[in-house]
């Protein structure tokens, strides 16, 4: 598990720049997301109306953040992230006595902990363009002292280090488009070996002659619009390349390829819900399971990752 239910560039929210008239301000942010490798669909005849998505790994970030303003068109911003996670059903328990699977009994009560540090900055070109660049570093977590992988290594899921660098257009007020790039350190991550990863995958590991199992660091391009209404809130449409980084060893590569998705596709919504706070949700759906030792149920009639996150974020 990675930065997935942490957002690289928050691009649904205002940006630095119109972020406050002051010299500085400080701000609260607390975002939340669970992961899932299926999403809710239809179920045969005679069962519930709807198979909900299976138990996954839920995280929170509270990120206290000051903003400082460089001129009239810039600013910088300073973040501490403290994440936590746990594991828990978008079911809320409530599973019938056909289902495959069951949480595991230490899931309700497993979690974990972390620390790190993001910097922003942001500066306007002009009335149309603006540039953007930020530097995470890598949230070191807690491991979960009852979870181990298949060949007994803890289960620890941090926030890898990441980079990115944006330019946004905006061609009326209502409606802007922008690019991103993001380098996302997945090197600097232990790789998990859960029971999610293909058997051909767990087939190569555990023994004196398998290949060293880490990750290579991955480049992301990213494409988006952002449409703006006054009574509706900000709606956004944003496609991603590549997200599952690749295994450093060819061997494991190759074995892991046919279960990775080469794009992934984001729905969000965002709304001002006072004068000094604002509520956003994101959708975010993959072709294929995003495998990175997940450790959730692997549903034989599904090959899709939904993602879901809320964030709530206040100004002082």
């Amino acid at each position: 598990m990675t930065d997935a239910l942490v957002t690289v560039r928050p691009s649904l929210f205002p940006t630095l720049v119109g972020a406050s008239s002051s010299a500085a301000r400080l701000s609260l942010s607390v975002a939340t997301g669970t992961v899932s490798e299926t999403a809710a669909r239809p179920t045969p005849a005679g069962q519930r109306l709807l198979d909900l998505p299976q138990s996954g790994l839920e995280r929170t970030v509270v990120a206290p953040s000051m903003t400082f303003r460089v001129g009239n068109d810039g600013a910088v911003g300073v973040s501490a992230l403290l994440a936590y996670q746990r594991f828990a059903s978008p079911g809320l328990g409530l599973l019938d006595g056909q289902s495959l699977y069951h949480p595991p009994s230490w899931a309700a009560g497993e979690t974990s902990s972390g620390s790190g540090v993001r910097v922003d900055a942001a500066y306007r070109l002009g009335e149309r363009f603006e540039w953007s660049a930020g530097y995470q570093t890598r949230v070191n977590m807690d491991a979960f002292s009852n979870y181990r992988g298949v060949y007994s290594d803890p289960g620890q899921f941090d926030i890898p280090a990441q980079a990115s660098l944006g330019l946004s257009y905006a061609l009326v007020p209502s409606l802007s488009f922008d690019l991103g790039i993001d380098r996302i350190l997945y090197s600097g991550v232990t790789p998990f070996t859960s029971n999610g990863l293909p058997n051909r995958v767990l087939a190569l590991l555990g023994d004196g002659l398998s290949p060293t199992f880490a990750w290579r660091d991955l480049t992301v391009y990213s494409v988006g619009s952002t449409w703006r209404n006054r009574l509706i809130g900000e709606v956004q449409l944003r496609y991603s390349t590549r997200q599952q980084p690749e295994p450093t060893s060819d061997l494991l590569r190759r074995a892991l390829e046919p279960d990775v998705a080469d794009y992934a596709v984001s729905l969000g919504w965002a709304r001002p819900t006072g004068s000094n706070s604002r509520m956003a949700f994101v959708a975010n759906y993959a072709p294929q399971p995003y495998i990175l030792g997940l450790p959730t149920h692997r549903s034989l009639s599904s090959a899709s990752r939904v993602e879901f996150e809320a964030l709530w974020a206040l100004r002082f």
